[in-house]
């Protein structure tokens, strides 16, 4: 039974959440994305995974003029899910997310395009539909009914017609073997033969709510609505700074009736369109995606108008908001329009196909010239090669080359008058890459479902992780995740069917089954993108549930209609109680014991390494350690151990997609980066050994890393205590791995010191700021000298000291001016140059050899040795300490 009420809904995101939360599982079979503004690499972070994961043969399609994307930012269109584009005289305009499952059904139906700010920053509004048992609900079958006409009145390619009739059978077919459902309730409207306003009811009506971010700068379709509905008393919702009007024209349009205006706060942007109305107590809306536009409210597509999809709906809660101050209509001042700067393109390419018989390309419509089809692997400048012509007067042609799936394709014609116009990129649809996941999900997983948060602040959830970790373990023995199977091989009964060019996702899609998908995108960084969280609700429709309106405060970018950029997020350290952290030291330190291989069992699979890598990491950013405790260090070096095991056999090496090698690689950089703080790889401490081993066994790794793959891992020092990597820091480490100075790791040492280190032929020379320069000569001897066992020399220099130290172990000789003389010592280990000078006062330091040399008597048999093998002549020596002393 439908009903209407209010309920918490986020954004259409939260759907796909929901249904990967199923307690059934059960699979889902299509999804369809529709909107105006469309980005893709949005929708490839927070939906398209989700959806193939699920199993859905996936679709998204938009406006052909305003895809809000660069092609070298897309890499799963025409691989993982059909991108379509749609034209006509108007903006192809409507919001639609569908779910189909094998016997439920998801649809949102609203104002929000498939964009962060429409899935998360505005405050939209989004009618939403939810049956179950194979149920069916009239505003299904209306958009079967609008799916089959719609190409008959906007212009898709032939296989985007395909999908929507395809799409349109299975509700229709539903919805006819379904129970008959009650009468009456919502229904949806579209304008593709009729507009919307003609299919209002005549008023007149009691009272008039309206509330779009753009009303049209002539204020036609206040004027019409008026006219249609007749409202004794109008309240017009605006927000002053952000809503697109003139407020000349509303008082023009809105003269005929007691009007007001209601001036709504901005704390976030309204992007939700609604008009409502009010007959003897009973309260009825039109909610969906038409703005209170000519276009939009009072135009056909078939007459040149707007595509828009809407929803009638009667009995509903109020929705303009009842906070706001309200002012006189003649007291409305002000002209906020924004022109609308399309960015469409005079040659349209609506899409290209492969299949087995070549590459196939639909435009929206024919040129009087040849058209040029250029191809790319990535869209990236200097790439495109041109694969063949359509002919003048055609509209779509073939060319026997099958193209690779998800290349970008684009196309240019030079007119009769001389002017070149080229169309928007799209990505070549491969149906049999895109199709529905069939494979059996019987792979190896954790048996519950976690989060971060969860695992933090659940000391239950922790105790059953480790478990789960054990056996999982176990049971991926010789593994690094689920192995994906190559599309026209068989299909592996523990992995998605894909193939080797979608291998990321499909290996995504593996380790969001092994792990869950909150855990697999902390593993791989592969949600950076938070969502706003809706702290009241948005107004649903549903044959299950009913639904709401919300609002919270996120800004809105400031741009044309629907226009919605990106913002960026940083990522943010947990917040863990002061009395919560022993226990998660603890529990971090148990999960990293999970995952070394012993004798008799392999190493945890990779994504499960990622995993308690970030964890550990995300502990470290949280302040969970004392300043004094740095047991943290010993975790931390198992784990850079762990994410170079090479445990896994050779075979499942090479079906591992190059990005996991890629994250393995960047999360070991920063890894590295936190172990190496207050710490040094050449250094004596325990702390400096644990460093250098791990640097050593590590580096090769760390040199091929890119720190964009582990950005998620940064994190800002905003919390005490806090251990992070920051980007610069995990930048200049990368560097050192690939230095091939085998000094490289001591300049280092030097650096951080802050002293400058230079060699010239054999004698290097150390400068910076110490008050005592022998120490410093002495420290810098020893760790150059483990480079060079037949002898190093080393001045140290600060302003006019300094004193020279040639380290031969086991012998050392000391020049330390103003003495003119030779000091020679003998140093046996366990002492070590640095440890005999450290404290400067050579009177007290044992182990000299005979009496002091003068200068003038020559070197000792210890320089002289060293010096042959620096092939440095003695008065050579002599001349470059005291010239530069000079």
């Amino acid at each position: 039974m439908s009903a209407a009420q209010h309920t918490r809904f986020a954004s259409p995101a939260t759907l796909l959440g929901e249904w990967s939360e199923r307690s059934d599982r059960q699979a889902l079979h299509e999804a369809l994305f529709l909107g105006f503004t469309v980005d893709l690499p949005f929708l490839e972070k927070v939906a398209i995974p989700v959806a193939r994961g699920l199993g859905a043969r996936t679709a998204v399609i938009g406006d052909a003029a305003q895809g809000l994307y660069d092609p070298v930012d897309v890499r799963m269109a025409g691989r993982s899910y059909l991108h379509g584009l749609a034209t006509c005289r108007g903006a192809f305009h409507p919001k639609v997310v569908l779910l189909i499952g094998e016997h439920a059904c998801r649809l949102a139906v609203g104002s929000g395009n498939p964009t962060l700010s429409g899935w998360g920053a505005n405050d939209e509004l989004w009618t939403v539909v939810e049956t179950e048992d194979d149920d069916s609900h009239a505003l299904l079958a209306d958009l079967a009914d609008w799916l089959e006409v719609l190409p008959s009145a906007v212009d898709v390619a032939p296989w985007t017609a395909c999908r929507l009739a395809e799409l349109a059978a299975l509700l229709t077919e539903r919805h006819v073997d379904a129970p008959a459902g009650p009468e009456g309730g919502a229904r949806l409207l579209h304008n593709l033969q009729e507009s919307l306003l003609d299919q209002l009811p005549l008023g007149p009506v009691d009272e008039l709510h309206a509330y779009a971010p753009f009303v049209d700068p002539a204020g036609h379709a206040l004027s019409a609505l008026a006219s249609r509905l007749r409202p004794r008393r109008t309240t017009l919702g605006l927000q002053p700074r952000w809503s697109s009007y003139d407020a000349g024209t509303i008082r023009a349009a809105l003269s005929g009736s007691d009007a007001q205006i209601r001036l709504l706060d901005e704390t976030r942007m309204r992007h939700g369109k609604f008009v409502e109305w009010q007959v003897g107590g009973r309260r009825h809306s039109l909610t969906g995606s038409p703005n209170l536009t000519r276009a939009a409210l009072c135009t056909s597509t078939r007459d040149g108008g707007n595509c828009e999809l809407a929803v009638l709906a009667a009995d509903a809660l109020p929705l303009l908001p009842e906070e706001g101050r309200v002012t006189a209509l003649a007291s409305l001042t002000g002209r906020t329009i924004r022109p609308f700067r399309s960015t469409g393109h005079a040659l349209v390419l609506l899409g290209a196909k492969t299949d087995s018989e070549g590459l196939h390309v639909s435009l929206a419509r024919s040129q009087p010239a040849p058209v040029v089809i250029s191809t790319s692997p990535d869209g990236s400048p200097g790439s495109w090669t041109q694969t063949g012509t359509i002919p003048a007067g055609m509209s779509a042609s073939s060319f026997p080359l099958p193209e690779v799936p998800g290349a970008a394709v684009r196309a240019t014609c030079t007119r009769p008058d001389g002017t070149t116009v080229e169309s928007a990129v799209v990505f070549v649809y491969s149906p049999v890459h895109c199709a529905r996941r069939h494979s059996a999900d019987s792979g190896p997983r954790l048996r519950y479902d976690y989060t971060a948060q969860t695992l933090f602040a659940d000391e239950l959830a922790a105790r059953r992780f480790e478990a789960d970790l054990l056996r999982l373990r176990e049971l991926t023995a010789g593994t690094s995740a689920p192995r994906v199977s190559p599309a026209s091989g068989t299909t592996a009964a523990v992995s998605v069917t894909s193939s080797s060019i979608d291998r990321w996702d499909a290996y995504l899609a593996d380790c969001r089954r092994m792990i869950g998908a909150p855990l697999t995108d902390l593993a791989f960084g592969t949600l950076q993108i938070d969502l706003p969280q809706a702290p009241s609700s948005r107004w649903i429709v549903s044959a299950v549930t009913g639904g709401g309106r919300a609002e919270d405060d996120e800004p809105y970018e400031d741009e044309t209609q629907d226009t919605d950029p990106l913002t960026t997020s940083q990522p943010l350290a947990p917040y863990i109680a002061p009395e919560q952290r022993s226990r998660c030291r603890t529990w971090a330190q148990r999960w990293v014991r999970t995952l070394a291989a012993s004798e008799t069992s392999a190493a945890a699979p990779v994504p499960v390494r990622l995993l308690v890598t970030n964890l550990y990491i995300q502990l470290l950013a949280a302040g969970s350690w004392d300043e004094n405790d740095q047991s943290w260090r010993d975790g931390l070096s198992r784990l850079l151990e762990a994410l170079g095991s090479e445990d896994t056999p050779i075979e499942v090496q090479q079906h591992t997609p190059p990005e996991t090698r890629r994250r393995l690689d960047a999360t070991a950089a920063v890894v590295m980066t936190l172990l190496i703080q207050d710490a040094t790889f050449t250094g004596g401490g325990e702390h400096d050994v644990l460093a250098a081993r791990a640097w050593h066994n590590s580096k090769a790794m760390i040199a091929r890393a890119e720190p964009a793959e582990a950005e998620d891992l940064m994190f800002p020092p905003d919390q005490a205590l806090a251990r992070v990597a920051p980007w610069s820091e995990v930048e200049r480490l990368i560097a050192l791995a690939q230095e091939d100075d085998p000094h490289a790791e001591v300049i280092e040492e030097f650096t951080a010191a802050g002293w400058s280190a230079k060699n010239e032929d054999g004698f290097w020379e150390i400068t910076g700021s110490f008050g005592n320069p022998i120490p410093v000569a002495a420290k810098a001897a020893e760790r150059l000298g483990r480079h060079h066992p037949n002898g190093v020399l080393v001045q140290a220099r600060s302003r006019n000291r300094w004193a020279f130290v040639a380290w031969a172990a086991p012998h050392l000789v000391l020049l330390n001016p103003p003495a003119r003389v030779w000091r020679t010592y003998e140093i046996r280990p366990p002492a070590t140059p640095e440890s005999r000078f450290s404290g400067g006062d050579l009177s007290v330091v044992p182990g000299r050899v005979g009496a002091p040399t003068p200068l003038a008597a020559g070197p000792p048999d210890v320089l002289k040795k060293i010096l042959a093998e620096a092939g440095l002549p003695y008065p050579a020596l002599i001349g470059h300490l005291f010239t530069l002393d000079a």
